[in-house]
């Protein structure tokens, strides 16, 4: 038998561990364009339909999403190491359709100029964070909880203004609230990339969940793009 020196091996685990993260974000490309299909169409076939309109944009849809989203993480979180590849591809097709819907509302209300505008600078974003968490050497699970925190105090924030109007922030206020969800959207990104990179290791050995956790990787890494997009769109989407 041939022995691998330790500097082969660590140049084949860094191969491998490349291959995992393209393939997870070839998985988001794939998931984002069926979010933006969905948004699209969507949108032009609820245009045609205020009553439907009025279905999908109210207070009360917009709690059952926000909700429903922790929960289908969590349970299929819980099952990604046991779970058939063509699940996994169920739940990402399903998931990015989803976002699909409630995103559908931009396509509605924002001119494409606009949309193409934050689109770009998400992309650019996103970008440079995933960037920035895949080799950073600092362990950014440090701080996470203040960021997922942050962020959790910006979406109560804006359920409150949806079922309460007269409670919506506006003016320096708004753009402070939005300011700082930007900020921890971003932290997350980058945490959720050294995650990914962390399990890589983790997960040698383990065919299914080899195969599985890219496309787990793609679902969240998605949420955070549209969170992202939705965040600067509220603060650089006027023309």
């Amino acid at each position: 038998m041939t022995n691998r020196s330790p500097q082969t091996m660590g140049t084949a685990t860094d191969v491998g561990l490349k291959n995992f993260m393209v393939g997870t974000y070839r998985w988001m490309a794939v998931a984002m364009a069926i979010t933006a299909g969905v948004a699209f169409y969507g949108g032009q076939f609820i245009k045609s339909s205020p009553q439907l309109m009025g279905i999908l944009f109210n207070p009360f849809m917009l709690l059952g999403f926000v909700i429903a989203i922790p929960v289908l993480f969590g349970a299929i979180g819980r099952k990604v190491h046991t779970m058939s590849r063509g699940g996994m591809m169920a739940f990402l097709f399903g998931f990015s359709a989803f976002l699909g819907v409630f995103m559908s509302a931009v396509s509605l209300f924002t001119p494409g100029m606009v949309i193409a505008k934050i689109f770009f600078m998400t992309v650019a974003m996103f970008a440079a964070l995933s960037l920035f968490g895949y080799s950073t050497e600092r362990n950014l699970s440090t701080y996470i909880k203040y960021a997922i925190a942050a962020f959790m105090g910006y979406v109560a924030i804006s359920l409150l203004g949806a079922f309460f109007p007269a409670l919506r922030p506006t003016g320096p206020l708004d753009i402070i609230i939005n300011v700082v969800a930007l900020a921890a959207i971003a932290f997350i990104t980058a945490w959720e990339t050294q995650m990914l990179k962390q399990t890589y290791y983790g997960a040698q050995g383990n065919a299914t969940l080899m195969q599985n956790l890219p496309i787990f990787g793609a679902a969240s890494l998605l949420l955070a793009f549209v969170n992202m997009f939705n965040i600067l769109l509220s603060l650089f989407g006027s023309e």
